[in-house]
C-alpha cells in the first residue's frame, strides 16, 4: 500500500486546525505543573512535617502508573461523579454543560507534576550548602534566600530535565483522544474516516509533532545559554 501525498496534505489542514487545542492544553499544563511541582520540591526539600511525606507518597505512586491508566480512570470518576459532586457542592451545572476538555488539562497537569517536582528538587539538591548558610550569615530570609540567590542558581541546572518534562507533557496529548479530546493526532485522523487509510493520518500527525518539538529545542536552546551565563556570574 502506496501513501497517497494528497491526503496526508488533507490529513495535515485538518490536524492543523486543532493545533490551537493543543497548545492551549499544553500552556495550561505545563504553567499550572510548573507552579504545584516547584511548591511540591520545596516542600520536601525543606522536609516540612506530614506534608513532605504525602507529597512524596504521591509522588512516587502516581511515577508508578501509565499516564494512559490514569487517563481512563480520570475519565470514568469524570463521567460516573461529576454530576454528584456539583450537586453536593449546590452548583447548577451538569457534566453535558462542561467541555471535556477540563479533563485534559486536569489529567495532564497531574501526570507532569511529579517529573517536574523531582527534576527541580535534584536541581535545589545540587547547590553547595555554604549558599544557604551564606544568605542567612548576611540576614537574608528563607524566601528572601530562595528568590535572589537559590533559585538562579537552580534554574541552570534544572533546566534541560524541565525540558524534557515538557516535551513528555506535549508527546502526551494525544492520548487524550482516547476520552473524545480533539488535538492534532484526533483533528488528522478525521479525513481517514473517509478512505479508511490511517496511514496518512499518522504521518502528518508526525510531522506537525516533529516540527512543534523541534520549535521548541531550538527555543530551550536560546533560554539555555542565557541561564548558563547567568549562573557563570552568579558563582563568581
Amino acid at each position: 500500500m502506496e501513501i497517497q501525498f494528497d491526503r496526508v496534505v488533507s490529513s495535515l489542514q485538518s490536524g492543523l486546525s486543532y493545533l490551537g487545542n493543543t497548545l492551549k492544553i499544553s500552556v495550561i499544563a505545563i504553567l499550572l505543573g510548573t507552579i504545584i511541582a516547584l511548591i511540591i520540591a520545596l516542600v520536601r526539600f525543606y522536609r516540612i512535617p506530614v506534608l513532605s511525606q504525602v507529597f512524596a507518597f504521591f509522588v512516587t505512586v502516581y511515577r508508578g502508573i501509565p499516564i494512559m491508566l490514569i487517563l481512563l480512570i480520570g475519565h470514568l470518576l469524570y463521567v460516573m461523579y461529576f454530576d454528584s459532586v456539583a450537586r453536593a457542592l449546590h452548583l447548577s451545572v451538569t457534566i453535558k454543560d462542561v467541555d471535556i476538555i477540563l479533563l485534559g488539562y486536569i489529567i495532564l497537569t497531574i501526570g507532569g507534576i511529579p517529573s517536574i517536582s523531582e527534576t527541580f528538587r535534584g536541581a535545589m539538591n545540587s547547590i553547595d550548602k555554604t549558599q544557604f548558610e551564606a544568605c542567612y550569615s548576611v540576614g537574608l530570609n528563607t524566601s528572601q534566600s530562595l528568590r535572589r540567590i537559590i533559585l538562579p542558581q537552580m534554574l541552570p541546572v534544572a533546566f534541560p530535565g524541565y525540558i524534557n518534562n515538557i516535551l513528555g507533557i506535549v508527546k502526551g496529548i494525544p492520548l487524550l483522544s482516547a476520552v473524545g479530546i480533539m488535538e492534532i493526532m484526533s483533528g488528522a485522523l478525521v479525513p481517514c474516516s473517509v478512505s479508511y487509510s490511517y496511514l496518512e493520518g499518522y504521518a502528518a500527525t508526525a510531522i506537525i509533532y516533529f516540527v512543534l518539538i523541534t520549535i521548541i529545542l531550538a527555543a530551550s536552546k536560546r533560554i539555555e545559554k542565557y541561564l548558563m551565563r547567568y549562573r557563570v556570574i552568579t558563582n563568581e
